[in-house]
This record gives C-alpha cells, structure tokens and sequence, in this order.
C-alpha cells in the first residue's frame, strides 16, 4: 500500500551529456537543412494529402475483419530527422498493421518502429513503447509522418502548422541505444477521424504496434518499457491496465505522464486558452465512436461551432493554435453555454467518459505516475486522486509533482514544460528498470 515519491533531486546520469549531443545536433542540423531545402525549392514542400517523399504512404483505414489483431499489413524504410546517420543512426520504418476501432472491430492503423545503431551493453537491447502527445487529429499530423518533416506552415487556409514536438524524446531514447516503438493511434476508416479521448482504444493500439514490431524485427524477449505524455499518458496508463488484451507483450515498467483522468476537468480546463482547439478534437473522437454519441452531440454546435470544429480536425496542434486559440466554446453552441458544461448533461457522453477513467484497475507492473502542480491543460487533482486509487489497490507506484513555477497566459508551456525539463529523470526512472 502506499506510493514512492521520486527524489526531485537533480541528478546527472553517466552518458546524458553525450545522449543530449547525439540527441540535439543532428536534429538542428537536419530538421534546418530539410526546412531550407523546402523553401529553396531543391525539395518538394509536404502537402496535407499522404505522399511525401519521405515518409510511405498505406492510404486511408479500412475494416478488415477476420484478421488478427497486430499483425503487419504493410511496411516501408523511414527517414526520421535527427536518425539518418552519425551520430544518432537508426534503421526505421513506417508500418500499417491491424488493430481495432473503438467497438473492437479490427481495422488497420499505421506506427514506427525505430532500430537504434548505438551499442547497448546490458544484455538484450530495450524497447520503449511510446504513446505520442497530441499532435493532431488529421492524419497529415501523425507522428509517423511529421517525424519525417520535422517543422512545415501550410499558408492555403485553414492556416496549419506541423511540429513534430514528440522527435526529441524518440532520439533522446535512440541515443542511450534503446529502440522505440509508437503508435499513430487508431481512427475511423469512414470519417477518418481520430479516435481521440478513448484512451482504452489507443491502450490497445499501442500494445498492438509492439506485436507488429516482432515481425520487423523486434525481440519478443527485449525488455520493454511503456511511455506516454498527456494523451499518450492516458493510453500507457490503460496499457497498464489491460495485461490479458495481449499476453506476450509483456511490459516490465511504464511512464504515466500527465493522463487526462477527468475528461470534464480537462474540457473546462483548456476552454478559453491557447489550446481550446483539442475540445474540436474531443468532439470530433467522440462522434466517430458511435452514431448515437454524434447524433447526442451534433445538435449543441451552432454553425460557427460546426465551422471550428471541422477547421481544427483538419489541422495539426499548430493549426488548432491559430484557428481556436483564446477562443470560449460557449461561441460554438447554441445555448451559448461552454462545451464541458453541455457535454456534462449528455448521457451517452457522460458515460463514455465513466468508461475511460483511470484507476478502476490496479496496474500489475512498475509505474511512474507525474503531473504538474501548475498544469493550465491537465490538472493535476484528478491525477492524485488517480495516484491514490492506484496505491490503494496495490500497485507498485513512484510519484512525482513537477513544482516548476507558473508561466501566466494559459499557453501550454505549463504542460509541456515539466515534459521536456523532466525528460533525463523520468526516462532515467524507466531505463533503470529496463536494464
């Protein structure tokens, strides 16, 4: 019973100076080379449609019943910025591989696997896992396809942006010699639409991106190690969870990073801040879900909410920044009321968030549960109501508050900030017990 707090001393790991440098250098040095060739035009500026150059394209998602989930349907060589040779080499690839909807009907989703080259020294090579951070609905957005491009503006209206946000994290894992598994996550082969806020979904898409990664290579008896931030917190905590969805995965330790565990609080939250564009993406997961939850909802939007709403699901986090950012939802619905409040009297609504709620289950690994005492996207309550009901269950838990100072403006960087400023601690926490 109970929980360890991690000891907020600062501690400097043998290797993270040389990790930070492989990590750092050629990340700047391609991601700029790349972004200067674009505006030069000795190379071809990436598009909102599938194709670029760089990273292969499988088409849109279909149903395919009958086949087993985490099988590999397709896959092709990456070329990830910041892992295309010295001195952080990686062989990577971008695969579609099968999983299931929000109802578990198999469809096919897309993810990476990368294959780190630096030397490992402790037996079997690890293996991370990892859930992405929210990047955007749209599936130009995807991890596996932005991973490739780094930073690109779209000036064709919606005005977007692509920032792959999540890049330094995965080379930061490539360069202590680990390799890196992640999701895309899943979406509906009909609308195209991110299941986003089904947290138990992507928990499974995960674990089946990592039974897929065993066909490419991948050791089925490598250590590994799940990781997830803010939306990818929510999917590795549900991971956690679900130990019998996919018996021989079998993760020794997970990094739960800021979950969403009250999606209401999370809602009424960002409302009105520089990241009111994911209540678009919330809105959009939850009508793919069902037609009953899109007929629920559908009738709440006035026009300019269905206009925002189409706009943000159509860009990347950094479209969402210009399009919805500092906006109040309560301008989208007809009673010009705020969408977590609306939303919070809808039935099916209400018990589709019940569903996603962390903490029913007791995880039967290691977990690193963090949150950030100034967070301005997650609050940081539901997660200690979370980090007790863990604990009380028995879980092995470690805890930590992030007690960076406030940044006033409801921007994010409350959020993310304590992400990267935390990255050596954290993952060190996770590698220790991959070892």
């Amino acid at each position: 019973m109970g929980y360890t707090n991690l000891n907020d001393t600062q501690v400097w790991r043998a290797g993270s100076c040389d990790a930070w440098r492989r990590t750092v250098l050629p990340l700047i040095q391609q991601g700029s080379g790349a972004v200067f060739r674009r505006i030069v035009g000795l190379s071809p500026r990436p598009g909102r449609a599938p194709g670029f150059e760089d990273v292969p394209d499988f088409g849109a998602a279909v149903r395919v019943p009958g086949l087993e989930h985490g099988t590999v349907v397709n896959a092709a060589p990456l070329k990830v910025l910041g892992a295309r040779g010295e001195p952080n080499p990686a062989s990577s690839y971008r695969f579609e591989y099968i999983t299931g909807d929000s109802a578990g009907r198999a469809i096919t989703a897309t993810g990476a696997a990368l294959f780190s080259s630096r030397p490992w020294r402790y037996g079997t090579r690890p293996v991370i896992a990892m859930a992405p951070s929210t990047q955007g609905v749209a599936q130009h957005c995807d991890p596996s396809h932005t991973c490739a491009i780094g930073l690109n503006a779209f000036y064709d209206k919606p005005l977007d942006a692509i920032i792959a946000y999540e890049l330094p994290v995965i080379l930061w894992f490539l360069a202590h010699g680990l390799d890196v598994v992640f999701t895309d996550y899943p979406r509906d082969p009909i609308a195209g639409i991110q299941y986003y806020c089904d947290s138990i979904t992507a928990a499974k898409s995960l674990l089946d991106a990592v039974l897929a990664s065993y066909q490419l290579g991948l050791s089925p008896e490598a250590p590994l190690g799940l990781w997830g931030f803010s939306q990818g917190g929510g999917a590795t905590g549900w991971a956690a969870q679900l130990p019998d969805y996919a018996p021989t995965v079998r993760p020794q330790a997970a990094v739960v990073g800021a979950p969403p565990v009250d999606l209401f609080r999370v809602l009424d939250t960002v409302d009105g801040g520089l990241l009111t564009g994911v209540i678009a993406y919330a809105i959009a997961g939850l009508g793919a879900s069902s037609v009953e939850m899109f007929n629920e909802i559908s009738p709440v939007l006035n026009e300019r909410g269905k206009r925002d709403v189409l706009k943000n699901i159509t860009s990347c986090a950094g479209g969402s920044l210009l399009t919805s950012g500092y906006t109040s939802t309560a301008s989208w619905t007809n009673s010009r009321k705020p969408l977590a409040t609306i939303l919070d009297d809808l039935p099916l609504v209400v018990a589709e968030f019940k569903k996603q709620k962390l903490g029913r289950i007791a995880p039967n690994i290691p977990v690193l549960l963090w949150g950030s005492q100034h967070d301005d996207v997650i609050p940081i309550e539901p997660i200690k109501t979370l980090r007790d009901e863990w604990s009380d269950k028995g879980a092995q838990l470690t805890w930590h508050e992030s007690r960076a100072p406030r940044v006033p403006g409801r921007t994010g960087i409350n959020h993310f900030g304590p992400y990267f400023r935390n990255l050596q601690k954290y993952s060190g926490w996770l590698m220790d017990r991959l070892v």
